[in-house]
């Protein structure tokens, strides 16, 4: 019963901690396309909870966010009217963030992850596929044929 009650409490004050930290996220960030294409621009703008733009928000994006191979960029800082143009350089998902400082108030953020479609078709990875598939069904019928062509083994 101990056990179980220390258990519960240690996830409570992870959770508090979880909320703290996520406390300081205010915002949105709201591209002008729902799925934007890689080398396409995009109208990217930050607005405050009650929908008022942010002017002067840094914004980044992270292609490719919590892998080995994830990429920071500094797109740059919002206009007056809390607008930024945005052209995304790989496709996949991406991870846009957006800080600001209020007056007399906390640091503030606002992040969004995002789909970058590719802008055209890849044909390498047609390729891959197609070369992959064609040698699994012929991988299977030459199993099928040696199957069928075996001599009857009785034990």
């Amino acid at each position: 019963m101990r056990n179980k009650f220390v258990c519960l409490s240690v996830t409570m004050v992870l959770a508090g901690a979880g909320l703290a930290a996520h406390a300081d996220a205010t915002g949105r960030i709201i591209l002008d396309k729902e799925f934007p294409t890689d080398q396409e621009q995009v109208s990217i703008q930050v607005v405050n909870d009650d929908g008022s733009p942010v002017a002067g928000a840094d914004v980044s994006v992270t292609y490719r966010p919590g892998s080995r191979v994830s990429a920071t960029d500094e797109i740059g800082r919002t206009t007056e009217g809390g607008t930024l143009e945005w052209t995304p350089m790989d496709p996949g998902i991406a991870t846009l963030t957006a800080t600001w400082t209020e007056p007399g108030l906390t640091e503030r953020s606002s992040s969004t992850t995002v789909s970058v479609r590719f802008h055209d078709l890849p044909i390498d990875g047609i390729f891959i596929m197609v070369v992959a598939g064609l040698l699994l069904i012929v991988g299977s019928a030459i199993r099928v044929y040696k199957l069928l062509r075996a001599p009857d083994l009785n034990y």
